[in-house]
């Protein structure tokens, strides 16, 4: 598959690790990383040749899951002193 095969391991490894990093509260903001990520995955099978009908459908779901699942906030359990208003 070429670029269509490259183009899934390589976000798929970035959205992994920025997933990872955002779980520490001080830097969860990295979380919207991953909207970027969701959308290459939905632009990706337009830009690269090598994707299947199947990949078209299976990046427009998993971008999209992902775009959705990155934006929701949780609350802070932690106190970080002035710098409690600069979370997100």
């Amino acid at each position: 598959h070429g670029l269509a095969a490259n183009s899934d391991c390589l976000i798929g490894a970035l959205i992994l690790t920025t997933a990872v990093i955002a779980m520490a509260e001080v830097v969860r903001a990295a979380r919207f990383l991953n909207v970027l990520a969701g959308v290459w995955l939905i632009a990706a099978p337009w830009l690269f040749t090598g994707f299947t009908p199947g990949d078209l459908w299976n990046g427009i779901v998993s971008g999209t899951a992902l775009i959705l699942l990155s934006l929701p906030r949780g609350g802070v359990r932690e106190q970080y002193g002035r710098w409690d208003r600069l979370i997100l």
